[in-house]
Formats: C-alpha cells, sequence, structure tokens
C-alpha cells in the first residue's frame, strides 16, 4: 500500500501553465510584454468568481476583446486545492496576508480576512458550499433600488451557471436526499452535486431537528432555503475534484479563445480616467514593481472582490471626499459608500464531546493515521469515501427564521427599533449613508416577524465543532485605504456585534441548539458534554460575555461594500451596476449585494455574474 505521505506529496506536484509568447494564437497567460501590445475592449480587475465569469461570457463573441488582470498567481493543482477533503480552509497559500482592525465588539480581537489571491478567487479556496438564499433575500435588494434584481430575475441565472447532477437514487433514498431538478441547470459551466459518501451520524442530525419540528423541504434551491436540509456541492461528479471558476470559466475555454487573456501577478491601482469616463487601468508588475497603463475602449470592469473593489475605487479618487482628502488623494468623485455597508456572517463555533462514535467515523481521519492513508487510497483509486466531502465542510445544514428559534422573537425585533443608528454604525458616515442602513432595518426587521428568510445557520458534519452563524445581521462595517499605496492592505473592520441585537440573536440560537444537541436522536451519540462556551455558562449575562469572545465576524462571506442602491442610500452602483458618476465603469463582484443573503455566497456571486455579463453585453450590443 503508499504511504499517506507518500499520496499526498506525489499530487503536489506542481501544474505549471506556461505564459505565452507574442506569437501565440490561444492564450493562457500573457506576459506584461505581450498585454502591452494588445487594444482591448474591456479590462476585467480580478480573476475571481466574478471576473472570469464575465470574461468568459464577454468573449463567447469573438470579436470582443478582454484583458483580466489578476493580483494573484494561477494555483498549482495542489491536492489541497482539488481534493475535498484535503482542504485546508486557513493556511492556503492563495489567501491574501490580511488582518482585521481590532474588532470593539469582540474584546478587541484581530481576525484574518478571508480574502483570496488567486485566479479562480474564493472558489479555488472556499468550503464548496453551492446553496443559494430564500425568495425573500433578493427581493428585498429591489427594494433598496436594485431593480430587475429579485428572485425571479436570478433564478435563470442560477439555473444558467450551474451543471446539476442528482445524487445516485439508491444513496439518495438512504440519506433522504431530495431536489427538483426544474430549478437546476443541467448545461452550465459550474459542476453542482452530492459527495458520493456520507457518515451516518447524519441522519442522526436530521432526526433531531425534526423532533424538535423543524421540516426538510424537497429542494432549498427553489427560494424556499428553510428548514434543515442537503445543499450540493461546487464538486465533478466525474472524478470527486473540486469545480471552480478556474475550471469552469477559464480553462474550459482557455485554448478556443484568442480573444480571452489573463495577466497575473498583477496590482491594479488606479482607474484611469478622463474627465467622467474610466479609459483603462494602472497596475504594478508584482515581481518587478514595474508600474504599465492599459486602455479599455469600450468598459473597465471591477471585480476586485469586497474588500479589494473598493480599496482601487478609493485609490482612483472614487470615494469618500473627507476619506480621500486625509491621504491627498483628488478626488473625482464623491460617493460616500465606497466601502461602507460591510457586512458577512459572524459565527459562533459551539465545541461538544460526542462519547459515542458510530462507523464509519469523520474524526478517525485525524486521530487514525492506518484509516486515513486507507480512505486516501480509496480516493485517488476509486474516487470513494470520506474525502469526497470537504474537510471541515459538509453538505448539510439547518437555517432557521427568528421565530423557528425562539418565542420571544417580539422582544429582539424592539430591542433592533430602541438603537440609535448613529452609536451602532461607523462615526461620521453621510447622511445618504444613515438614511440606507435605516432603511435597510427597516426591511430586515419586517423578515425577522416573519418566516420567509432566515436569521440563524447550524451546521453538522459529523464533528465535535457545531458552526452557529448569523446571517441576517444588523451590525455593519468599513473597509478603508490606510495610504496612497496599493501595496499597503486596506483596513478592514467588521463592526461585528456593534448592534446588541446581533448579540442577543446569537445567544437565543445557541439556546436553540443546545436543545438540539439534547434531543433524543444526537443523545444517541452521547453522553454529550458542551466544551464551548460550556455547559456551566448558562444566564445571558455569562453568554454575553461568552460570546464576545468566542465569536469570530466572518463565515468567509464578506459582501457588499459598494451596493447596489440608491446614491441617496448610500449606493455605489446602479441596477445596471454602473459606478455613480462615472462612465464607462462597473462593477459585477459580491461588494454590489446590498443586503447579504442568508446563504453561502459562491452560487449568489456566479448568478449576479451571469446577470451581469449579460447587462454588459446589451449595453454594447454584444450578441
Amino acid at each position: 500500500m503508499f504511504s499517506f505521505a507518500f499520496l499526498v506529496s506525489f499530487f503536489l506536484l506542481p501544474v505549471v501553465p506556461p505564459v505565452v509568447s507574442a506569437g501565440s494564437r490561444y492564450v493562457r497567460t500573457v506576459s506584461r510584454e505581450v498585454a502591452q501590445n494588445q487594444t482591448y475592449d474591456f479590462i476585467i480587475v480580478g480573476g475571481g468568481t466574478s471576473g472570469l465569469t464575465v470574461a468568459d461570457r464577454l468573449t463567447e463573441n469573438p470579436q470582443t476583446t478582454v484583458l483580466v488582470i489578476e493580483y494573484g498567481p494561477l494555483d498549482n493543482g495542489e491536492p489541497a486545492v482539488q481534493v475535498p477533503g484535503l482542504l485546508n480552509l486557513t493556511s492556503s497559500p492563495y489567501f491574501f496576508d490580511l488582518k482585521s482592525a481590532p474588532q470593539a465588539g469582540l474584546n478587541n480581537g484581530s481576525f484574518m480576512v478571508p480574502a483570496a489571491a488567486v485566479v479562480g478567487g474564493g472558489t479555488i479556496v472556499n468550503g464548496m458550499f453551492f446553496d443559494r438564499g430564500s425568495a425573500a433575500d433578493y427581493n428585498a435588494w429591489t427594494e433598496l433600488g436594485a431593480v430587475g434584481w429579485g428572485w425571479t430575475d436570478l433564478l435563470p441565472y442560477f439555473i444558467k451557471s450551474e451543471k446539476f447532477t442528482p445524487a445516485a437514487q439508491d444513496f439518495a433514498n438512504e440519506f433522504e436526499i431530495s431536489w427538483d431538478e426544474s430549478v437546476h441547470g443541467k448545461e452550465g459551466p459550474v459542476q453542482s452535486s452530492y459527495p458520493v459518501f456520507q457518515f451516518p451520524v447524519i441522519k442522526n442530525f436530521f432526526r433531531a431537528w425534526h423532533s424538535l419540528g423543524v421540516a426538510t423541504s424537497k429542494d432549498p434551491g427553489d427560494g424556499n432555503a428553510k428548514g434543515v436540509f442537503w445543499a450540493p456541492s461546487s464538486l465533478d461528479p466525474k472524478d470527486q475534484t473540486r469545480s471552480s471558476a478556474r475550471t469552469a470559466h477559464y480553462s474550459r475555454v482557455n485554448t478556443t479563445r484568442e480573444n480571452y487573456h489573463l495577466l497575473t501577478n498583477s496590482a491594479v491601482y488606479k482607474i484611469r480616467l478622463e474627465g467622467q469616463k474610466a479609459v483603462g487601468v494602472e497596475y504594478l508588475d508584482r515581481a518587478t514593481n514595474k508600474s504599465t497603463s492599459m486602455m479599455a475602449t469600450k468598459e473597465v470592469i471591477l471585480a476586485a472582490g469586497s474588500i479589494h473593489t473598493p480599496q482601487i475605487l478609493q485609490l482612483s479618487g472614487i470615494g469618500p471626499e473627507d476619506l480621500l482628502k486625509e491621504f491627498r488623494i483628488e478626488t473625482k468623485v464623491d460617493l460616500p459608500g465606497v466601502g461602507l455597508n460591510f457586512q458577512d456572517h459572524p459565527t459562533l463555533y459551539a465545541t461538544f464531546n460526542f462519547s459515542v462514535h458510530l462507523t464509519p467515523d469523520l474524526g478517525a481521519l485525524g486521530t487514525n493515521k492506518s484509516y486515513a492513508e486507507e480512505q486516501l487510497t480509496l480516493y485517488y483509486s476509486q474516487r470513494q469515501g470520506p474525502y469526497t466531502i470537504v474537510n471541515q465542510g459538509g453538505n448539510t445544514v439547518a437555517f432557521l427564521p427568528l421565530p423557528n428559534i425562539t418565542s420571544d422573537y417580539q422582544s429582539l425585533i424592539s430591542l433592533a427599533h430602541s438603537q440609535s443608528l448613529p452609536d451602532i454604525y461607523p462615526a461620521g458616515s453621510d447622511p445618504s449613508i444613515q438614511a440606507g442602513y435605516a432603511t435597510q432595518r427597516e426591511i430586515i426587521l419586517r423578515l425577522y416577524a416573519g418566516t420567509d428568510t432566515s436569521v440563524q445557520e447550524t451546521g453538522y458534519n459529523g464533528a465535535s465543532v457545531i458552526p452557529i452563524t448569523l446571517v441576517k445581521p444588523l451590525s455593519r462595517g468599513s473597509v478603508h485605504i490606510k495610504s496612497d499605496s496599493i501595496l499597503d492592505r486596506p483596513i478592514v473592520d467588521w463592526g461585528s456585534l456593534s448592534d446588541p441585537t446581533d448579540l442577543e440573536t446569537l445567544i437565543a440560537a445557541l439556546k436553540l441548539n443546545r436543545k438540539l444537541v439534547a434531543s433524543p436522536p444526537m443523545q444517541e451519540l452521547g453522553p454529550v458534554v458542551e466544551l464551548s462556551p460550556g455547559a456551566n455558562v448558562t444566564t445571558d449575562a455569562q453568554l454575553r460575555v461568552a460570546l464576545r469572545h468566542l465569536v469570530v465576524p466572518t463565515y468567509s462571506h464578506p459582501c457588499c461594500t459598494c451596493a447596489m442602491m440608491g446614491k441617496e442610500l448610500g449606493g455605489v452602483v446602479d441596477p445596471g451596476l454602473s459606478v455613480y458618476g462615472v462612465g464607462s465603469l462597473s462593477i459585477v463582484d459580491a461588494s454590489i449585494i446590498p443586503l447579504i443573503p442568508a446563504t453561502h455566497t459562491s452560487a449568489t456571486v456566479y448568478a449576479v455574474a451571469e446577470k451581469a455579463a449579460d447587462i454588459i453585453k446589451a449595453r454594447h450590443g454584444i450578441v
């Protein structure tokens, strides 16, 4: 038998794509010299989920030329990228080295900011969870000015983006996996499927929620993403490997399109403007520190993500005037919303000791070397076994509306109504920002009072750690430059738990999850002992102290820093994704989301980018 170390090292052999010369007909990546000798219709800043999706769709027309400029490299096809069960969510070489500002609501802790620096962006390093929010999540966007971006508008693009493969029927019957093929795509580029293996303890998780009156819908992808359910992974069913934006929207077409160029390891630091029109970009070659200008004849498209898109705008003189003046940057467009409205999903990782372990057991992969070697060999030889499941992830969750979390939900809503917005939102915010926050709160609190969408998520894959996530938070943060250099990381402040309602909601969610663990189906795995926050931490006062120490501000879903809202509400882009006050400049990434949906965000970003591509094509008469 091959050793575990040999198997891993063998599959770590790098897959290095060539840099093409000026004479190459079809391209994978281009050098700075090659790019300089080309003229492009569109320059896309950022080769992540949205940037590659839009580039792919624009270059379907062979007369349309696109250059994608990406800060990071192409990945090398490492096992940690390709093999779901070998994913490392915390120490990938493809993350920016970026920490947050101290979080006042979390005992001044500073946290890793999950921003990917690699072609394919977050889809190279994420947990591959490929779900959607409820219809109400997206319909709320339209109330903030994002006309044409509701559920029925986005559903065709969710469908367009994916190629869905159902689970084998016997496997589905055993684990009660269900789906509705009418709401899934059959011909899209992103593979969506279920792992071919699951641990038996997952059945206890479902029975436990059912015992508490929480139901399972046929398919959470139909706009009713509530209850306890299965969600697919962005997983290629042919070989049980990761399906990413790189595989779906670059590698799939890169040998057949001479009009699609990619420039890696290059940091865009400025949008070039002529008057109030974007005409190109300036970027820094990270290997040589040489600066270069590139021109776009039709449009510059920002897709650098929720952290770096606002940074680039601010460095270009587009953003809050007071901030720009602080760093002596000439204000080209005073746009207060750039970098504000920052949202994510704060999470408590509750920990339990389950004394009864059903076989096979997830924990054995970390404690039993021979079992791990055996299962990895099985994966590489037959594409079967637990390594088809994402490490520290899975496919089973519960999403719950507030009335399903606590019968005292009206008290939480009253607490939220009692807050003074200037006290909980970033100081000195422009009146438009405050107006936007106030409007968002009205929408969120109306959703809190009903059951159309969820407020809390519980994930479970058979491990001792159960993440309890707030998926409709009221707190808001910011992303701001700290100098006039692209090489200086921006100041990232989630503002986590700045609204005390968020903390009280998480406490209510923890209490419900304690009931879950105490239910007879979960006690079959017991006796079960709560290790963190701890069974002896019971009063609300104790829990407030504990959670401010234990909660992390992110579930790797940063968004909303260049929101698609009315300008009078602090918006940055209109429903056509054009930046207010600047011609020929658009944004297509997660930063345009106005209100974070109750879902993992990968599938939503793909859908947004698919719709964005159609909008841009229509704007320029591209068919």
